[in-house]
């Protein structure tokens, strides 16, 4: 029998004493600005990347030089939060004295801090650690930051508290090593070598953690803010009166590979329905099936879509069933048609009680000459002690803010030029993009820098007002999530993108592959015909875009673009 080979970071995982490595070692030698290539891997299980500076990266080879290294570290935040004024002011200082001095709102409602030095890094974690704020499992092949529906439990129409479940699911699903705290927090090693695997032995993950990253987002019925589908586990709370009930998807996931047709964006499953106390269990039977059954030959392979892909949802669902020791209930059909607009100021179901949603571009939160948003919203926190809430599409939301507080956080919004929403066109609201270049090392091509630019482009020729979804990401990886966008824009070289069309704007469809390999400076040029072109031959003023390219002939729509 042919022996079945692992690959590496397999082997690091096993060998990794619970995710500890040799990280202690590597962090006080002096000699060099980088970790080991397999401690880089360790370190993402502690929430931290090692990158360099793309952009210098060439000038630096030629002088023959190392790369210009520094960190990304993410933090975990169930939920989107609520993170409180105390919180947001030691992130606002954290960026300023030892980090790229801005703040970064990811697409899984946490914060990322760039630029960060090796002698820096414990000196950063330490402090947000004495914050109550972690950044262990936000990254790694495990269970990370668990998204929810950003307003589930504020909102006056229908409310659940998914917040609560996030932090839950959180709670359950956290590897058992104590390695981040003996590192990082300068925990004491109280146990001895001897008991510590006993003790320290994780159930849920056991020695080789899941053979790649995991996903879990609890949505909303009346908002799909966090793109449910896409998710590798997606929990959909039904609220009919008194009753709830708890939909079950298995197996999304959008991450490919360009030209590799076994690899490809998937939509999850919609597996069954289970009661509110058996969320927990079912999340951990899941999870227990990817860890025994995902592919460990082949990371390419090793999301647990491609396993619902191999087996089928009916064998997912049986083996599922097995473990758990019941049958899930019959999943409840709901169409999810709808986007919560929390921009502006809304009255929260807490009586005297508003909340305040805050477009934020890209989610880079920094100050520019015109608008203060950094220091501006670091004003208004600190001043009216007010909690904030991070969002699934990068935005922030001021949350349980006082009836008597409004008139003065909308003056201070107003002294910074901070708007929420009203001076932004509909293009640019729907639009989101990964941070890329220069630092992302599996980017292609740029994304952050460069949608804004489009957008700018696309309004200035009369666009800006039309309802279409636009996302952008620097390599297939699509961690903007543009293959459930009307238009996706995925990297594919350098300065080049393929165009995807035909997703819907709600993020329940995928699109499909429609040019490759379209030059950056061609791309407003060609979307805009094809936006022009949609509204002279729709069927109805309502048709929406996504919807008519994804029934039209792409042949016909190549012809309007070229």
């Amino acid at each position: 029998m042919k022996e079945v080979k692992l690959v590496k970071n397999e082997g690091i995982k096993e060998s990794s004493d619970g995710l500890r490595g040799t990280i202690e070692n590597e962090l006080i030698d002096e000699s060099t600005i980088k970790f080991s290539s397999d401690n880089e891997q360790v370190l993402k299980f502690h929430g931290i990347y090692q990158q360099d500076d793309r952009d210098k990266r060439k000038s630096l080879q030629k002088a023959g030089l190392e790369k210009d290294y520094s960190f990304m570290i993410r933090t975990k935040n169930p939920g989107g939060g609520n993170i409180s004024p105390e919180q947001w002011v030691i992130m606002d200082e954290i960026t300023n004295e030892w980090a790229n001095p801005t703040l970064r709102i990811t697409t899984r409602e946490c914060f990322q801090f760039h630029g960060i030095g090796k002698k820096n890094l414990k000196k950063l974690v330490n402090a947000l650690n004495e914050n109550l704020i972690t950044s262990y499992g936000a990254c790694g092949d495990i269970v990370r930051n668990t998204v929810a529906s950003p307003i589930s439990d504020i909102r006056e129409d229908l409310s659940y508290d998914a917040q609560s479940l996030a932090r839950e699911i959180d709670k359950e699903t956290l590897a058992k090593s104590r390695g981040y705290y003996e590192i990082w927090v300068d925990g004491e090693k109280v146990l001895t070598k001897k008991n510590q695997d006993k003790i320290e032995e994780d159930s849920l993950y056991k020695k080789a953690y899941l053979p790649r990253k995991f996903k879990i987002g609890v949505g909303h019925q009346l908002d799909n803010s966090i793109d449910i589908y896409t998710q590798d586990i997606g929990i959909l709370p039904i609220v009919d009166g008194e009753q709830k009930y708890f939909n079950i998807l298995v197996g999304g996931g959008l991450g490919s590979h360009h030209r590799q047709k076994q690899t490809f964006p998937r939509l999850a499953d919609e597996l069954g329905m289970c009661q509110e106390d058996q969320v927990l269990e079912v999340v951990r039977a899941i999870i227990s099936i990817q860890r025994d059954h995902g592919v460990r030959t082949n990371r390419k392979q090793a999301r647990m879509k491609y396993l619902l892909e191999d087996w089928g949802v009916e064998k997912f669902r049986s083996e599922l069933e097995l473990r758990l020791g019941f049958k899930l209930e019959t999943y409840i059909k709901k169409s999810l048609t709808k986007l919560d607009n929390y921009y502006g100021w809304h009255k929260q179901k807490q009586e005297g009680k508003f909340y305040c949603g805050i477009f934020i571009e890209n989610g880079r939160i920094k100050d520019t000459d015109s608008v203060k948003l950094k220091s501006g919203l670091r004003e208004i926190i600190h001043k009216y002690k007010v909690e904030t809430r991070l969002t699934a599409t990068q935005d922030l939301i001021l949350v349980n803010v006082n009836k008597d507080d409004v008139q003065g956080i909308k003056d201070l919004l107003k002294k910074n030029s901070i708007d929420t929403n009203e001076k932004y066109s509909n293009l640019r609201l729907a639009s989101m993009a990964c941070p890329a270049l220069p630092t992302c090392s599996l980017a292609v091509a740029e994304a952050e820098r460069f949608l804004p630019s489009l957008i700018d482009e696309l309004d200035l020729r009369g666009l800006g007002g039309e309802k279409i979804k636009i996302r952008m990401s620097g390599c297939p990886n699509s961690c903007s999530r543009p293959p459930v966008s009307e238009i996706g824009l995925i990297g594919a070289t350098a300065n080049k993108y393929n165009i995807y069309l035909g997703g819907d704007f709600y993020g329940t469809r995928l699109n499909k592959l429609f040019m490759e390999l379209v030059d950056d400076f061609e791309l407003a040029d060609k979307i805009s015909k094809l936006i022009n072109y949609w509204k002279q031959n729709r069927e109805t003023t309502e048709e929406p875009f996504g919807d008519f390219c994804n029934k039209k002939d792409f042949e016909i729509l190549r012809s309007v673009v070229e």
